[in-house]
């Protein structure tokens, strides 16, 4: 019960911010989608680096830590790098253009036809990863309370959709700020404690058994390439880490759940600065977030094997075993935070895509009530469709990144070249994949995916002779 009540405090929170935004914040549409595009770079340098936070950048790398040590840092570190690329190119040049979606532009630039293959991967993408998000929520919630995994995803996600469908974009952003100050501080004191229990770092280099990895001994290693690694290796994960940051850098490029922060900003310069100032945030965060899963290696190591390269309850049982149980349930609601946040923001982008550029004429409430429910369904009936969402950043985000970028600095891009790497980008990198080629050259797929995409996009644009290209006008604001 004491593990419950920061959870009912917290969740008592994200119900008032959202009465608050639905009385006071809500005038039209545009203040339900964007916030009125009125936000600075307080909020929205704070709700980017909330939304970048979710079940893989907490849960997923402290769980990868628990075997590779501080390498893991870089499923988080990785966003880093793509929010600082953004700031300095792409997203000032977006929130020129005043845009409620990057499908829009996309629609805008090609033509019609790319528009809506754009919309319709991106509303694949953005409900399997709603749907990881839910799936993720329920299983802390569960560990929390004790009620059924599919029971918990239910309450976790009827919160979610129901502050969402209260407030809209201004309850999304000022909870997410919220969040990111319970997160900062849960990890702080965690890592405080946690390495106090352990002694400090000398205890890292001569780690306990991973229970499933006997025969690796007493070391830190990499365990999808089953070799040894130096916990306090940064590059540890090697090509792995190259293969995050090109999906980090195309995700928060092109997710719908990420641009929404940038485009509610109140001017370009805003945007990129926020973007700066979020990739800083987030710096000690995923440093914090890593530490955590090796502290948990020392101290619960009889944790059940885990299937690839994550243990997912590294960070959970490293909670439960060092904290008293009014703070450790802070730090579970934390936990929940993040996630919740990312919940929060692909919702909102997924409704806005439906309503904006599949245009289903609908109150926008009720899409986000439809998204929100089929969501929860995928999380509590088909789990193990969760396993696509890798798949999602190839079949989306890689494959409208190369669109998207030589649309802005390149006038010779057409539709044909658009629509064509879309669909090819998808193909390429699901055979390199099942074909095996990627276990044995341990190039990831993202790799080979991105250079794919851009290669299409110059051949087939240099044999296509076409009018000059519409760009989106800059002057709608």
């Amino acid at each position: 019960m004491i593990y419950f009540l920061p959870l009912l405090f917290y969740f008592a929170c994200l119900i008032i911010i959202g009465e608050i935004s639905a009385r006071k914040k809500i005038k039209n549409l545009d203040d339900f989608l964007l916030a009125g595009r009125k936000h600075g770079l307080f909020i929205t340098s704070g709700s980017l680096a909330a939304t970048v936070i979710g079940a893989g950048s907490t849960i997923g790398a402290a769980g990868a830590a628990y075997y590779v040590g501080i390498s893991a840092a870089w499923y988080l570190l990785s966003a880093c790098v793509g929010l600082f690329i953004l700031g300095f190119t792409l997203v000032p040049a977006l929130r020129e253009m005043s845009l409620y979606t990057i499908p829009e532009f996309i629609g805008k630039r090609y033509g019609e036809r790319a528009g809506y293959l754009a919309s319709f991967l991106s509303m694949i993408a953005l409900i399997l990863f709603l749907a990881a998000q839910f799936y993720a929520l329920g299983a802390i919630f569960q560990q929390l309370t004790g009620i059924s995994l599919k029971l918990a995803t239910l309450i976790g996600a009827t919160l979610v959709i129901f502050y969402t469908l209260r407030g809209g974009a201004w309850a999304v952003h000022l909870s997410d700020n919220f969040q990111l100050f319970v997160i900062i501080l849960g990890m702080f004191f965690l890592c405080l404690l946690g390495l106090k229990y352990v002694e400090g770092f000398k205890t890292f280099y001569s780690p306990p058994l991973a229970m499933g990895f006997e025969e690796l001994g007493k070391k830190w290693f990499h365990p999808l390439e089953k070799s040894a690694v130096n916990p306090g290796d940064i590059f540890g994960l090697r090509g792995t880490i190259l293969g995050w940051i090109i999906m980090s850098t195309t995700w928060h490029l092109t997710m719908q759940s990420t641009a929404q922060r940038f485009l509610s900003a109140k001017d370009a310069n805003t945007a990129r600065k926020s973007c700066l100032a979020s990739a800083l945030i987030l710096i000690p965060i995923s440093l914090s977030i890593a530490l955590a899963g090796m502290i948990a290696r020392i101290l619960c190591p009889d944790l059940p094997p885990a299937e690839g390269l994550s243990q997912g309850n590294a960070l959970p049982a490293l909670i439960t075993e060092i904290l008293p149980p009014l703070l450790g349930g802070l730090l579970l609601a934390a936990l929940i935070a993040t996630i919740m946040s990312t919940c929060d923001s692909t919702l909102l982008g997924a409704s806005s895509i439906l309503l904006k550029d599949l245009h289903i004429n609908l109150n926008i409430r009720i899409l986000i009530l439809i998204v929100g429910t089929i969501g929860m369904v995928l999380a509590i009936v088909f789990p193990r469709l969760i396993q696509l969402l890798e798949w999602t950043a190839a079949i989306y985000c890689v494959s409208v990144s190369a669109p998207l970028i030589l649309g802005i600095y390149w006038s010779g891009a057409t539709e044909k070249g658009a629509v064509a790497t879309m669909v090819l980008t998808g193909i390429a990198s699901g055979a390199w994949r099942l074909s095996g080629i990627e276990s044995m050259t341990g190039i990831h797929f993202l790799i080979p995916a991105l250079v794919f995409s851009f290669m299409i996009m110059f051949i087939l644009n240099s044999f296509t002779i076409t009018k000059k290209p519409h760009c989106p006008s800059k002057t709608r604001k």
